[in-house]
């Protein structure tokens, strides 16, 4: 049941309600100092979003009739009716052309931009470290698996190639995400033992017990955009919303949205009471675009989720409210409408610079914004297939269940008489004079050609006759192309498929430039903390660099599908021939002779981006240093320098031997020498004058 506003509510809420004024005037308009901007009072502001809105509004709705749209969600989903011709029925059988062809291309246009993970190669500029290219790489990677890049852009895509154009938007969010955690209730056991070893499990360290823990989520943030719900710039003149003036996203918010937002600067949310108060009044919003709108008689017979500003939940605090967001290069000014109220609750300038918006045509038109969808180029195909066949099927039927015609006057039944199988009619007359069925034209065979031209005509304006696409041209086994890099490639090769055009306007227009914006948004807002615990989960450790030199590192990126999958194609190739080189003496010896080393940790890493791997933490690692002590000593330079110690050592021992042999040799030449004299004195008594004192005699005093 709805509450009514209380009279202190009513009051603050007619403090922040705005009115427009009549007429935007220079008064309203104020410069900003430092950055120049010219930014509106909120009266003007108000005003600016309403006409501005209006404007579009009228433009698309008038506009709906020649860019078909109604008419391509009723081909695509091709709802059955039952029709009548003099009580019989006709034929009705519906054709999915249109969805065929969508639900076989898309697929594979995401396969050839997906094919590899991560889904594009940086190529750093001269001076840009390897290590800064990988720790980005493992940065987006990160972050696009986060934002659900993929899912997002396959949503885009699925509209993109209905209705003729894709748009995304884009930001950057910060909050703390509240993650449920576990941990043990008691502590693992350690042994008493002298030897150190592993703690071991017990009954209570089974037991675990769940904890919150408050993480800072922080990254940038893509997500598809209903065309029909982004206001774009009548007077956008190209297929890329970039080139617009100004453009309004309408969305509708409910409680909890608004209540998220109130953590955002520069936003003016009500107090939460007053919110709850509002939308507690249950009070409506105003009507969604006409071409969001499936008109009343078709809901029978369409698939669609109830329009935006409808109902759809009895709890009032989930019920929406519609929310009008400007944007252009200079200022952002944020509405919100209810029960025709008009609240605002942003008015500032623009903190990117730039219109927060990608998009992308499938076929683009001369001199239009909006291009052209399959619903658009090949919806007659389908409806020309489906009136033809069911045309011939109910000629068919007259076959199946012939008109007979009888001769008056014979056997005249006084009522009709229903065929049945074995039934026997009696006739009093020849059978072949007085009753047989009537002949029935044939279906002309121009017809099934007929049918089989716009079936080429829709392959061939789709490009889903190609062997990548559907299989083989004719009857036979079907392939998919799509199992190889040669075969993503093949899918939106430049020149070589019809859906380069479509494929490369996406990677042009919202990829690569999307990867541009996250490095500068990177750059610009993410914390340094979260930078190295995102670098840490993904590299296996964390960022060890400089991160002044992450930010300011310069980058040309590539988008790998295509024909740019070559790049890692040919650098696979080109890994063979290094190694080679790496193994030529006289190669290694002049790069040697240059002062240059190479590095083969960045030659592995290399081989694991070649062959897929996203990275190599689970190969390489630095060693402990048990393990380092163990290498050294196993070293080439270890074992060489031992050879040498044991060289030395030998000849030291060598020479302490031969230096106590010489020792000896003197030693016994010193002997023999005194032993000689001795005896030489000896002899020498005998023969002359006698002595006082003989060999080995005592002098008496």
């Amino acid at each position: 049941m709805s509450e009514p506003l209380n009279q202190a509510a009513a009051d603050a809420l007619a403090e922040l309600e705005v009115k427009p004024v009549a007429e935007i005037t220079s008064a309203d308009l104020k410069k900003d100092k430092e950055t120049g901007t010219y930014l509106y009072s909120d009266g003007a502001a108000l005003k600016l979003v309403i006409d501005d809105a209006s404007l579009a509004d009228n433009y698309m709705n008038i506009n709906q009739w020649a860019a078909q749209w109604t008419q391509a969600q009723v081909i695509y989903q091709s709802p059955q009716s039952a029709s009548a011709f003099d009580g019989v029925f006709m034929a009705q059988v519906p054709k999915f052309t249109v969805s065929n062809h969508i639900s076989s291309i898309v697929p594979k246009i995401l396969e050839g931009l997906f094919y590899e993970d991560p889904p594009f190669l940086l190529r750093p500029r001269p001076g840009t470290k390897q290590e800064v290219t990988r720790a980005k790489t493992a940065l987006f990677s990160a972050q696009l698996w986060d934002m659900h890049f993929e899912t997002e852009i396959s949503y885009g895509l699925e509209q993109m190639a209905l209705l003729g154009t894709g748009v995304w938007k884009w930001g950057y969010l910060e909050h703390e995400e509240k993650i449920k955690r576990y941990r043990r209730e008691r502590a693992q056991a350690a042994l008493n033992s002298v030897m150190p070893t592993d703690p071991i499990d017990t009954p209570d360290s089974d037991g675990y017990e769940i904890y919150v823990d408050s993480v800072k989520i922080s990254r940038p943030w893509i997500k598809f955009c209903d065309v029909r719900a982004v206001l774009v710039d009548p007077g956008c003149r190209m297929g890329d919303i970039r080139r617009a003036k100004w453009v309004i996203y309408r969305d509708y918010v409910t409680f909890d949205d608004l209540n998220a937002l109130r953590e955002v600067p520069g936003y003016n949310i009500p107090d939460e009471d007053e919110l709850k108060r509002i939308f507690l009044a249950n009070e409506m919003s105003g009507p969604d675009n006409l071409t969001m709108t499936i008109p009343e008689g078709m809901r029978g017979y369409l698939q669609q989720a109830l329009p935006r500003n409808y109902r759809s939940t009895a709890d009032h605090l989930q019920n929406p409210m519609e929310l009008l967001e400007r944007w252009d290069r200079d200022k952002v000014i944020v509405v919100l409408s209810f029960g025709g109220r008009n609240i605002l609750i942003r008015n500032e300038e623009n903190p990117y610079g730039k219109l927060p918006f990608f998009s992308a045509n499938w076929r683009n038109i001369p001199d239009s914004f909006y291009g052209q969808g399959l619903g658009q180029l090949i919806g007659a195909e389908q409806v020309v297939e489906q009136g033809v066949t069911n045309l011939a099927l109910d000629l068919l039927a007259y076959g199946l269940q012939p008109t007979a015609v009888r001769k008056k006057g014979f056997n005249v039944p006084t009522q009709m008489t229903r065929w049945k199988q074995g039934g026997i009619i009696d006739v009093d007359d020849d059978v072949d004079k007085a009753f047989k069925f009537l002949t029935m034209p044939p279906v002309p065979g121009e017809a099934w050609q007929f049918i089989q031209q716009a079936q080429a005509a829709a392959q061939q304006t789709s490009g889903a006759n190609e062997q990548v696409m559907m299989g083989a041209g004719s009857a036979g086994v079907k392939t998919t192309g799509m199992r190889s890099g040669t075969g993503a490639a093949a899918v939106v090769q430049a020149n070589a498929s019809r859906l380069d055009g479509p494929s490369g306007r996406l990677v042009r227009q919202v990829f690569e430039p999307w990867l541009y914006q996250m490095d500068q948004l990177n750059n610009e807002l993410l914390p340094t903390s979260v930078l190295r615990r995102i670098l840490g989960e993904e590299l296996g450790s964390a960022y060890m660099g400089d991160h002044i030199e992450f930010r300011n590192a310069k980058y040309e990126y590539e988008v790998l599908a295509g024909a740019k999958l070559g790049a890692k194609k040919e650098m696979a190739q080109a890994l063979p021939i290094i190694i080679q080189l790496l193994n030529n003496p006289t190669f290694v010896k002049n790069v040697n002779d240059g002062h240059y080393q190479f590095d083969a940790v960045a030659i592995f890493k290399a081989f694991t981006d070649a062959a897929g791997w996203k990275f190599s933490q689970d190969f390489l690692r630095p060693m402990t240093d048990q393990e380092a002590q163990r290498y050294e000593q196993n070293s080439p330079a270890a074992l060489q320098a031992q050879q040498i110690q044991a060289q030395q050592q030998a000849q030291t021992q060598k020479f302490q031997q031969d230096k106590e042999l010489e020792d000896q040799k003197q030693l016994g030449k010193a002997g023999a020498e005194v032993l000689r004299q001795a005896t030489e004195h000896s002899l020498a008594g005998e023969m002359g004058e006698p002595t006082k004192q003989g060999f080995g005699s005592q002098t008496s005093a």
